[in-house]
C-alpha cells in the first residue's frame, strides 16, 4: 500500500526507498509479444508505456523525465481491494489524471508486488488495459507484431484451498472447449469484468457493461451473457485449437479471493498465434464462483481479433 500512496503523491523517491537493489517493474507490451516475455527480453522492449521488464531505477528515471510533461496535475491512484499473501500481494488500482495531450486518462490495474524477507519489493508485475495506456500515454504509435515460439511452463504451486481449487478449475474446461462446465463452476448471479478499452465508461468496476459493445472488452456482466459469447465464437471457427489454453504460473489467496497470473496460447482460426498474459481475480462463494475481474494484454487481443482499439 505504501507504494500505491507514493505513487498516487508522485513520489519517486518514496518508490526507490520501497524497492530492493536490483528491483524490476514489469508491463506487458501489445502486439509484441517478445517484447514483454522476461526470458526471452530480459531487457524489455524498450517502448514506454508498454516496455516489458525494466530495472526499478530505469524505469524511475524515466518517469521523472516524463511524468512532469505527460501528467502536469498528476495522476491519482486509488487502491480499491488488496490481496494479501506470504511474499506477495495484489492490489486493484483505479487511476486517473488529464494527460498533457488534454485526453483523460483513467485506467484499471492489478498491481502485484514480490518482497524479500526485510518487507522491501523485488519485483512489481503491473496489468492494466494496453489500449487506453497506448492511446493516451503512447500516443497512440503503432506496435509491431512479434510471437513467441515458447509456451511459458507452469508454476510449481499446488492449491491449499477450495477456494484455489475452484478457481483453477476454470482453465482446463476453457481449454477443452468446455463451456457447460466451465459455467457449471459458477454460482448464482456470478459476474465477468473485463476493461474497455477506449469506452472508459463501460469498464468502470461497479457499473453494469455490456456483452454486445465491442467483443471481450464489454466491463462487467452477467456469467449468463459472457457464456452465451463464448459459445458463440467458439462455434464461429474463431479457434484453430478447441478455445485457449491456460498455464498458471502463480496465485495469492486470501479468504475468498483468488489472483492468478497466467498465460493463455491459441491459434485462431486464421491461422495467427494469441499468446495473452493475464492477472484474473477470481472470488469464490460456497455456491460457486461469484466473480471474475481479468487483467489483460487489451491491446493484443484487438490487433489479433479484428475488434476496435
Amino acid at each position: 500500500m505504501d507504494f500505491v500512496t507514493a505513487l498516487d503523491r508522485g513520489s519517486l523517491g518514496g518508490l526507490a526507498r520501497l524497492c530492493a537493489p536490483g528491483a524490476t517493474w514489469w508491463v506487458d507490451s501489445g502486439p509484441d509479444r517478445r517484447g514483454g516475455d522476461p526470458e526471452v527480453s530480459p531487457g524489455g522492449s524498450g517502448r514506454f508505456p508498454l516496455h516489458g521488464l525494466m530495472l526499478m531505477d530505469d524505469k524511475l528515471t524515466l518517469m521523472r523525465s516524463l511524468g512532469p510533461k505527460a501528467f502536469p496535475t498528476g495522476c491519482r491512484q486509488v487502491p480499491r481491494r488488496v490481496i494479501a499473501g506470504t511474499g506477495t500481494s495484489v492490489i486493484e488500482v483505479e487511476g486517473h489524471g488529464v494527460h498533457a495531450s488534454g485526453l483523460d486518462y483513467a485506467n484499471r490495474y492489478a498491481f502485484v508486488f514480490d518482497v524479500d524477507a526485510a518487507g522491501a519489493i523485488v519485483s512489481v508485475r503491473e496489468y492494466l488495459d494496453t489500449i487506453h495506456a497506448q492511446h493516451v500515454v503512447g500516443g497512440a504509435a503503432p506496435v509491431p507484431r512479434t510471437t513467441l515460439d515458447r509456451v511459458p511452463p507452469p508454476g510449481a504451486q499446488r492449491p491449499q484451498s477450495r477456494a484455489e481449487e475452484l478457481a483453477l478449475a476454470l482453465w482446463p474446461a476453457l481449454e477443452a472447449g468446455d463451456i457447460a462446465a466451465f459455467g457449471a463452476l459458477f454460482g448464482v448471479g456470478a459476474t465477468w469484468w473485463t476493461d474497455s478499452g477506449r469506452d472508459r465508461e463501460r469498464g468502470r468496476l461497479h457499473r453494469t457493461g455490456d456483452i454486445a459493445a465491442n467483443g471481450p472488452f464489454h466491463g462487467t456482466v452477467a456469467i449468463a451473457d459472457k457464456l452465451a459469447a463464448m459459445r458463440a465464437r467458439i462455434a464461429s471457427g474463431a479457434y484453430a485449437s478447441a478455445a485457449v489454453a491456460v498455464t498458471a504460473h502463480r496465485w495469492v489467496a486470501d479468504d475468498t479471493l483468488v489472483a492468478i497470473e497466467a498465460s493463455g496460447d491459441a491459434t485462431l482460426g486464421g491461422g495467427l498465434r494469441y499468446q495473452n498474459r493475464y492477472l484474473w481475480v477470481v472470488d469464490v462463494r460456497p455456491d460457486g464462483i461469484a466473480q471474475v475481474r481479468e487483467y489483460c494484454d487489451t491491446l493484443h487481443i484487438a490487433d489479433l481479433m479484428g475488434y476496435s482499439a
